[in-house]
């Protein structure tokens, strides 16, 4: 029985897509080498059905593996060609976010901001609640870098509002972008509201289980608390805050933890 053009294309897609899931999969779970691996397949089967689409769409997603492991500069060179030459709005979106994701582990500001409002700007036409919110919490942290704190939360706010309550599979990000209108709010004198902010942020990160989160609810606490004059609260919060950065290893969050608990001890 001969097999028909159409039931090829149809297998080359089932290929493709199949790669591109375990892929994803892969990248959230942090095993970026094999993620980077099985979006490569990608990229060759999407060259195989020679559809653009899904080809520049695997080329983004595997900038983002490279962007994560450190590779900023080849990775923003291949996005902004895609960027300059794509038709897709989706792929636009795609290349600008993680341009901006870049620029962002760079500690360029402006420039990342630049990328980060066209993501924004595409979520919003493709009218993807997920992308819209993960796009204005980009352009919020941004602000947050250049001290614009009203501005950022603002944007965290936007983010918030399309993000639907009681999706558990957002549930983590509904937290991260809570607890940045939190510490926007301490930041900007509303100490009161930022507090209460951050304690259910808190709470909501020990029902996860995310070590991370709490990790930043208890920094941002100990800010706040300190604003406060609440010291005692403000130095058990900040040694607890250390002590999970330490736990999750990352060398920014304990250099902000060590220095928030020499704050409150002196």
């Amino acid at each position: 029985m001969s097999v028909t053009g159409g039931e090829v294309a149809q297998n080359g897609r089932s290929r493709y897509e199949s790669f591109r899931q375990e892929a994803i999969q892969l990248f959230q779970g942090g095993d970026l080498d094999r993620a980077e691996a099985l979006f490569g397949n990608a990229i060759e089967a999407a060259r195989e059905l020679n559809d653009r689409r899904l080809l520049d769409t695997a080329r983004c997603n595997r900038s983002a593996v490279r962007i994560a492991r450190g590779d900023q500069d080849e990775s923003v060179a291949e996005l902004r060609e895609i960027l300059m030459g794509t038709p897709f709005p989706e792929v636009s979106f795609l290349s600008s976010y993680n341009i901006a994701r870049a620029y962002e582990l760079g500690k360029e500001t402006k420039k990342g901001l630049f990328y980060a409002r066209i993501a924004r700007d595409r979520a919003e036409t493709l009218d993807r609640r997920d992308w819209i919110a993960s796009s204005h919490n980009q352009v919020a942290n941004f602000l947050v870098a250049d001290s614009y704190f009203e501005e950022a939360r603002e944007e965290y706010l936007t983010a918030s509002s399309h993000l639907d309550e009681g999706d558990g599979s957002s549930e983590a990000f509904r937290v991260t972008v809570l607890v940045n209108i939190g510490y926007c709010e301490l930041v900007l004198g509303r100490v009161s509201d930022g507090l209460a902010t951050v304690y259910d942020c808190l709470r909501r990160a020990r029902r996860l289980g995310d070590r991370r989160l709490e990790m930043i609810a208890h920094m941002d606490l100990a800010y706040g608390l300190m604003e406060a004059e609440r010291y005692d609260h403000a130095w058990r919060n900040a040694r607890r805050g250390l002590e999970l950065a330490e736990g999750v290893g990352e060398a920014s969050w304990i250099k902000n933890g060590l220095y928030l608990a020499g704050e409150v001890a002196f």
